[in-house]
């Protein structure tokens, strides 16, 4: 099904989804939604993502750009009890330089974030790793 409506952005930014289209989504108040620009076509898609009660956090991770070593990452964060909800990479330099984001439910994570970050620099051999909890 698909409904086409107009809103309108106010002057700090934000739009109204209409009710309509709350109530088919079951979007809730305090729910988080995805938001993804798609800067080469001028569009940004919004996806119902997790109810608010959710731990979420975005992770900026560098690391060599080498066979391995993002999935050696990965597996340290599944063994955190890290859900991985979304996640881009990309290769700033061949063969040297990468950077992973991801955006991750952290509600069974028993580790702090110091921790987690220190295990990801260590373990993961991470080059830096930024974590940021979303309100």
């Amino acid at each position: 099904m698909h409904k086409v409506d107009i809103v309108k952005l106010d002057s700090k930014g934000r739009i109204l989804i209409p009710i309509d289209i709350r109530r088919i989504l079951g979007l809730r108040e305090g729910m988080h939604l995805l938001i993804v620009l798609d800067a080469e076509h001028g569009e940004i898609r919004l996806t119902p993502f997790i109810d608010s009660g959710t731990r979420l956090a975005k992770i900026t991770v560098g690391l060599r750009d080498i066979p391995g070593a993002l999935a050696r990452i990965a597996r340290i964060l599944a063994d955190m009890d890290v859900d991985l909800l979304f996640s881009e990479s990309r290769t700033i330099r061949r063969g040297e330089e990468a950077e992973w984001i991801a955006v991750a439910d952290l509600t069974n994570c028993k580790l702090d974030l110091d921790d987690m970050r220190e295990r990801l620099l260590t373990d993961g051999e991470a080059t830096y790793v930024k974590i940021e909890v979303y309100k």
